[in-house]
């Protein structure tokens, strides 16, 4: 059985024509209704829930930033509507159903279905379309429910950097990631940067260049910390690494991601694991890649 989360409340987020838009989770939401999937219920996350991965000045802000005039967040890439704020509340809250949900036995995998996506977002500020960091926030409460070490992996082709500084100097959360170089945003995720203090060492990227193939990316995922004694696997899935996606030059074949995805299947072995959606912006691709992360889900490694 594979948990799923989706509400018709994600599509209340209005950006427009803006390329993170609400048809993004409806043409995914129509992609798996062949699948047997155990829809569980969203919930909204409180301030204190999102106190503990965001500053507190910053959530008092986007609760009022629409009110107050404002229509972005830095730039007008992470647009603000008039129900920005509360979308973005049960996108990161409904990230705790499925912890629950793992908890009780009820299910092993899980793919969640949600906007507005969240790894840009820092302790300090959203960027990059995302408002809150629902990885982050679930990565927490996991931790808070008993998950005690979480292994956070991002396949977006754009660099986490908000993951990665919220967990910057904590040793019971590994992030490693996998982004194009030269792409969004910018400044952050060289190999380099393995985390500070009792982090040091629990920061991984593995970033590529242009034009990224199949065999290179995979390649990538042979340096998954196998080292690292995880309870639970979260996985930022962005899918514009795909060949053909928007705002990337990567080249990833829907072959590649099934295998992408085996891959980390098998690095999960029989813990609980969880993919979040992130990026994906051409519909058709984005729908497709979907379909196939569920049905590895289903089959991959069972009996």
């Amino acid at each position: 059985m594979v948990g799923y989360i989706y509400d018709p409340i994600f599509t209340l987020h209005d950006t427009g024509e803006h390329i993170e838009n609400k048809n993004r989770v409806i043409v995914i939401n129509d992609a798996l209704k062949d699948f047997d999937l155990k829809h569980y219920s969203i919930k909204r996350a409180t301030k204190d829930d999102l106190y503990k991965i965001h500053e507190k000045h910053y959530v008092d802000w986007v609760e009022h930033a629409y009110e107050n005039g404002y229509r972005m967040i830095l730039n007008e890439d992470t647009i603000l509507s008039p129900k920005s704020y509360e979308v973005a509340c049960y996108a990161a809250g409904s990230t705790m159903p499925i912890v629950d949900a793992f908890k009780k036995g009820e299910i092993k995998r899980a793919f969640l279905n949600i906007r507005p996506p969240g790894h840009h977002a820092e302790r300090k500020t959203g960027q990059g379309f995302c408002i809150f960091n629902n990885i982050a926030l679930m990565a927490r409460y996991a931790q808070s429910v008993g998950y005690k070490k979480v292994m956070i992996i991002d396949f977006d082709v754009h660099h986490g950097n908000g993951t990665q500084d919220i967990f910057y100097e904590d040793n019971t959360v590994c992030y490693f990631s996998t982004h194009e170089k030269n792409n969004y945003p910018y400044f952050t995720g060289s190999e380099d940067e393995i985390g500070e203090g009792k982090g040091k060492g629990f920061n991984i990227n593995r970033p590529y260049g242009d034009y990224c193939d199949d065999e290179t990316l995979l390649k990538l995922y042979d340096d998954l910390p196998k080292w690292f004694d995880f309870d639970i696997v979260l996985v930022s899935a962005g899918y514009d690494l795909m060949k053909d996606e928007l705002i990337s030059t990567a080249q990833i074949s829907f072959e590649g991601l099934k295998k992408l995805i085996q891959k980390i299947l098998d690095f999960s072995k029989d813990k609980p694991i969880a993919f979040l959606l992130e990026g994906g912006y051409n519909l058709d691709s984005l729908s497709k890649s979907a379909k196939i992360t569920v049905n590895e889900l289903f089959s991959y490694g069972t009996v």
